[in-house]
């Protein structure tokens, strides 16, 4: 199952290269099925999941805040 919760702002570094992205939406098992690049909004990219895990390599940051 897929949870999608695009109210949150949830930021992390992905890849050897440290890419920031945001993620758009986990597994129930905590891997990540959407996200897109943070410099770069509204490109929606699906990373490869096998086993219930990312290949790639996800380092979750924290959310991001919004000021008002």
């Amino acid at each position: 199952m897929i949870i999608i919760d695009r109210d949150r702002n949830l930021l992390a570094y992905m890849g050897k290269k440290k890419r920031l992205i945001r993620i758009l939406s986990m597994t129930d098992a905590g891997a990540v099925a959407q996200y897109e690049l943070a410099d770069d909004p509204g490109n929606i990219y699906m990373p490869l999941i096998e086993n219930g895990r990312n290949v790639e390599t996800f380092e979750i940051i924290g959310e991001k805040l919004t000021l008002i």
